[in-house]
């Protein structure tokens, strides 16, 4: 296999150059690029296999190299040097049909293997075949297709009579992974399934999306195969051997047989239903369509009234009966096989309902986040992981409900406090009458009067009284004493004193100033 090294440091892309093991694996370095500029100018001359390339360059990156390779070099495979921070390239990379990603700082033998992997994946299958396949492939998918059209192609390729079956390995919550910047490689997961098919007797397809692999298997001659067994065996050690040798769960779904691959429409369609029931099982499942229920095309009983519950509940502050709300719900889901698009429905209807009792506490969410949050319940492949995204999400705001509700509720006791204190303030008034007035505990109390208005209980009695001082110093002929007395001080030299610290003037000279 030829291939180019593509980097602008000119110390990594030597040094890739220069392994002394490309050799051991059928290998060979044809030419180096320190840009895609400069790759994509090579690329006629060298005619490379395989490109290693670095996402971040000048010029050109990475996947805009790849962009150019897929439009004008199809059959070349290209495989990514990426750091963390690139995370957000590799999505892309994924939909462009990267062979695989390499973390920097680079390991030679990790590099090694995963080149060592697509020359033994493209040295089973060449790439004309892939082609050819994926146009069949694609004229039996065609909606627009006649049957006796795909009867056509099926009879060019000596496939019109040979019984086919799909088995589809899908990777579980492929879109919750790459929204969290997990990157995944299909070929690699291409490597751990197909080496189960090394050691049986079907010739087979496989085409692949951005989620997993498509396998379409043929029956072998002779009637010594049963497919449906078949195939479900298969299943077991394919969904074992991606247990050890792939880093994400996934899941396994079969078609009925077909007669012919005229009729491999019907078995994606299968295969889809089977997507839709593996949301109710969970992840790491195997479902067969010939075993699928009937999913039932309805909705929750009584949604409204559920999701009036919830809201009620939510009013109440009772954040603790959330998750049993939620896991009645599910096992209602689960009772009656509802499909992937019922339950997505009542998840966002769940979410937009919270979110207008939200509002009522005059707490919005950004547009921004609001996008985001649907987004993330569409991605959701599994009930049970879409379950312990909702509760969080519910149980978090429940907690700024309850926080707003506890806040206006005690800004009107400390409201109600004051105004009783500031009536009774030139009475004889302890912290502990004002606390048995309103059944509270007297060191509570003492510290919520001294978190909500800045005051200790004596301070905050002490400037009523001085307000109520100053105002009959304006109003009244009284003396200072006299006032003392009249607002609630035993001791008119105490008054004097703290009058002269709260305004900065004794009793006196505030008259004379003010009506002066």
């Amino acid at each position: 296999m030829k291939i180019m090294i593509v980097d602008d440091e000119e110390l990594i892309r030597n040094h890739l150059a220069n392994l002394t093991e490309w050799g051991d694996i059928g290998c060979q370095i044809t030419s180096v690029a320190a840009n895609g500029v400069e790759a994509l100018k090579r690329i006629p001359v060298d005619k490379p296999d395989l490109i290693i390339t670095d996402i971040r360059m000048p010029l050109m990156n990475g996947i805009q190299l790849a962009e150019q390779i897929k439009v004008r070099f199809s059959h070349i495979r290209f495989l990514f040097l990426t750091a963390f921070s690139d995370f957000q390239y590799a999505q892309h990379a994924v939909k462009l049909g990267a062979a695989d990603f390499i973390l920097k700082p680079i390991q030679n033998a990790e590099l090694l293997h995963a080149v060592d992997l697509i020359v033994q994946g493209e040295a089973r299958i060449s790439r004309e075949d892939r082609f050819k396949q994926e146009k069949v492939i694609q004229a039996m998918l065609s909606p627009i297709a006649k049957v006796s059209d795909k009867y056509e192609v099926a009879l060019e390729n000596r496939l019109e009579d040979r019984e086919t079956i799909v088995i589809c390995v899908v990777i579980d919550n492929a879109d919750v992974l790459k929204e969290t910047g997990e990157v995944y490689s299909l070929f690699a997961l291409r490597e751990a399934v197909t080496q189960i098919l090394h050691y049986n007797p079907y010739s087979y397809w496989d085409y692949s999306d951005s989620k997993g692999l498509y396998l379409i298997l043929f029956k072998p001659h002779g009637d010594l195969w049963e497919m449906r067994a078949d195939s479900m065996k298969m299943a077991g050690d394919m969904l074992e051997r991606c247990k050890d040798s792939f880093p994400f769960t996934v899941s396994i779904c079969i078609s009925k047989v077909k007669s012919s691959l005229v009729y491999l429409d019907q078995a994606w369609k299968e295969i889809k239903d089977c997507l839709d029931y593996r949301m109710l099982l969970g992840k790491g499942s195997i479902i067969s369509n010939d075993a699928l229920p009937n999913l039932v095309k309805g909705n929750i009983n009584g949604a409204e009234d559920q999701l009036n519950e919830l809201t009620v509940m939510l009013r109440k502050g009772e954040k603790e009966k959330v998750p049993s709300y939620l896991l009645s719900i599910s096992r209602e889901m689960m009772g009656k096989g509802l499909t992937k698009t019922n339950i997505h429905t009542f998840a966002l209807q769940v979410v937009q309902k919270v979110e207008m009792l939200l509002l009522e506490y005059n707490l919005r969410i950004p547009e921004e986040i609001q996008l985001h949050t649907r987004k993330t319940i569409l991605s959701f492949d599994i009930l049970f992981d879409l379950m312990v995204f909702l509760e969080q999400w519910v149980e978090e705001a429940a907690d700024r409900i309850i926080a707003i509700s506890q806040s206006q509720s005690v800004n009107g006791l400390v409201k109600e406090i004051c105004t009783y204190l500031r009536s009774k303030s030139a009475e004889d008034m302890t912290l502990e009458r004002l606390a048995n007035e309103f059944h509270m505990n007297h060191s509570y109390l003492s510290r919520l009067i001294k978190k909500e208005t800045g005051q200790n209980f004596r301070d905050l009695i002490w400037s009523y009284r001085i307000e109520d001082a100053k105002r009959m110093l304006l109003e009244t002929r009284l003396k200072a004493n006299e006032i003392a007395y009249e607002v609630g001080f035993k001791d008119p030299a105490h008054f004097s004193l703290l009058f002269k610290k709260h305004v900065g003037l004794s009793p006196m000279n505030y008259r004379e100033q003010i009506k002066s």
